[in-house]
Order: structure tokens, then C-alpha cells, then sequence
């Protein structure tokens, strides 16, 4: 199991979020986004901001010290 920082993932690289951590009011606005522990993520560009796509929705986010999400990557 190779558990990376959301932001270290590549273009085309998949996973689930294994970890939500951050300031509270950030949090819970990636999860109403649907990033949440369990939830299947993929990298469409990396970067900052990059672009994820979570479940059918594709959204993009600018990775800041608000919050940590781990995902573990999909062999």
C-alpha cells in the first residue's frame, strides 16, 4: 500500500482518500465536494490548481496548508 499527499499524485494516477485533515470549514467543504475518506479520486492534471475527479464530477483545487488529504494509490 503506498499511501502519497494528494498533490504528489501524477496525471492519470488514481486512488482513495484515506485521510481528511485541516482546518474544519475547509474540510467540510471538500467533503460537500464529495472528497472524503473513502472516496475514489483521479488525478486529470497535476498541479497547482490541479484538476480531480471525484465519483462523476470533475472540480479543481489549489493545494494550501488548510488542509492534508492522503490518498492511497491504486495498483
Amino acid at each position: 500500500m503506498l499511501v502519497v499527499p494528494l498533490e504528489l499524485m501524477s496525471t492519470g494516477e488514481q486512488g482513495r482518500v484515506c485521510t481528511l485533515d485541516g482546518a474544519p470549514d475547509f474540510v467540510v467543504r471538500l467533503e460537500e465536494m464529495g472528497l472524503r475518506e473513502g472516496a475514489r479520486v483521479r488525478m486529470v492534471r497535476s498541479g497547482s490548481p490541479c484538476i480531480l475527479a471525484v465519483n462523476d464530477h470533475r472540480f479543481s483545487l489549489r493545494f494550501d496548508d488548510c488542509a492534508t488529504v492522503l490518498v492511497e494509490l491504486a495498483r
